[in-house]
């Protein structure tokens, strides 16, 4: 049977397509493999949202293109948002990849996968199930695309415009997840908040798929600010299977630079946001994304926006030095900010997230929380891994768990980034 091996960079909507890919192949006959140098095929999917993304992901598409060379038999697909963005130009500069792939191509995979490899008429039901059996948690996207052209995303030019995914389609893919044994799924988008498919918007998706049998927990990202609403935090409030989990990114505490980002909205609503959900939602864990460094960004603007993490105190954030991305408005604006400083400034960022993401879960410690298990440490004491109902990482040492477990855990110290707990 021919294998395929995957190398996915970038966002969980990166890894939903890959593993939509490789549903695909296996229909075709295709099983996965641990290692490039044993695959027939090579899948690389890739990020541009920033160069750093970009040039990981040419290092590594350049290391397997140079092993192919002795390997003749071996094809390499590129693939994702750096596949759109390049296009053929890639090939120019990497020698050896067989086909590109790009991100707006997804909503017809299906097709370009079928040109390539007719479907087979073999049974190979069996190695796809058993793939999908050992995952507890998985992702479904419901939305495709984006509208609202951040000046520093280049998303909505490699992904395309905002489209949502038909209600029965989700359906499906979450029932058919569940009889595979997935029990937690995660709603992936651009902008989930602005899913809206002949009049049904996310937050009665979300009621709706509340109330399938067998799926236990549901979480969603990512989260606009200028669309999240009071009915979305009502539906997270009043149901038990979404998580206390927010994904809300701010990106800048200063109102100069949220209105130069196209933010559309400032950074006293971001606040009072913030403090809604909060209220409405007791314990949730708020996350987020934070960007230093944007073009014209002072000091001071710069320290509006740790004055903004103090005062909301996320759990975690991803945080990241601008950069800029051919195509985008910011790409056409003065750089005033040496690397040096950018850098600097995203240090200083870090250790204070680190600091109050620290003290959250030290906060934590003596409480009793719900945590579904997902694995298993394979090296150490062999605790077993999960996850509670927010967005914290738990270790437990016990006897009788099992992947898809949920089950009470009191959390009897911190590491700092994970909670070390016993089972109630």
């Amino acid at each position: 049977m021919p294998s395929v091996y995957f190398q996915t960079f970038g966002c969980q909507m990166n890894t939903a397509d890959s593993d939509t890919i490789h549903q695909l192949l296996s229909q075709r006959g295709f099983v996965l493999c641990g290692s490039h140098a044993g695959s027939d095929l090579v899948v690389v999917n890739t990020c541009s949202v920033r160069e750093a993304a970009e040039k990981r992901a040419r290092a590594r598409i350049a290391e397997f293109a140079n092993w192919k060379k002795h390997h003749p038999g071996q094809k390499l697909w590129v693939i994702g948002c750096m596949a759109e963005r390049l296009g053929d130009a890639l090939k120019k500069d990497i020698p050896g990849i067989d086909t590109i792939i790009g991100a707006k191509q997804m909503e017809r995979i299906d097709d370009v996968i079928e040109a390539q490899f007719p479907k087979c008429q073999c049974d190979d039901s069996a190695s796809a199930d058993i793939f999908q059996k050992t995952l507890v948690t998985d992702f479904v996207p419901v939305m495709r695309g984006c509208d609202n052209y951040c000046a520093y995303c280049v998303v909505p030019y490699v992904r395309g415009r905002e489209m949502s995914v038909p209600y029965d389609v989700i359906e499906y893919a979450v029932k058919q997840k569940v009889d595979a044994g997935i029990k937690e799924i995660t709603f992936l988008g651009q902008n989930v908040n602005s899913y809206n498919h002949g009049g049904l918007d996310f937050p009665e998706l979300l009621s709706r798929m509340a109330a399938v049998e067998g799926l236990e927990r549901i979480r969603f990202t990512t989260s606009h600010p200028k669309d999240c609403t009071g009915k979305l935090i009502d539906v997270m409030a009043s149901s038990p299977k979404i998580a206390s989990h927010l994904h809300l990114p701010f990106q800048a505490g200063s109102d100069r630079i949220l209105s130069l980002m196209n933010r559309r909205y400032t950074s006293s609503h971001y606040r009072r946001l913030a403090d809604t959900v909060k209220k409405r939602v007791p314990g949730v864990d708020l996350t987020s994304d934070i960007l230093v460094g944007f073009p014209t960004e002072t000091g001071a603007e710069f320290r509006e926006t740790l004055d903004l993490v103090r005062g909301v105190r996320f759990t975690t954030a991803f945080m990241f030095a601008y950069s800029p991305r051919e195509g985008t408005a910011a790409a056409g604006m003065r750089e005033e900010i040496h690397r040096s400083e950018k850098l600097a400034r995203l240090a200083e960022l870090i250790a204070l997230q680190t600091e109050i993401t620290r003290e959250i879960y030290e906060k934590t410690v003596g409480s009793e929380l719900e945590v579904l298990i997902t694995d298993r440490q394979q090296k150490r004491d062999m605790a077993w891994m999960g996850q509670d109902r927010g967005c914290k990482r738990v270790l437990i040492s016990c006897e009788n768990a099992a992947p898809g477990m949920i089950f009470k855990v009191r959390a009897v110290r911190s590491s700092g980034m994970t909670l070390i707990a016993e089972r109630v």
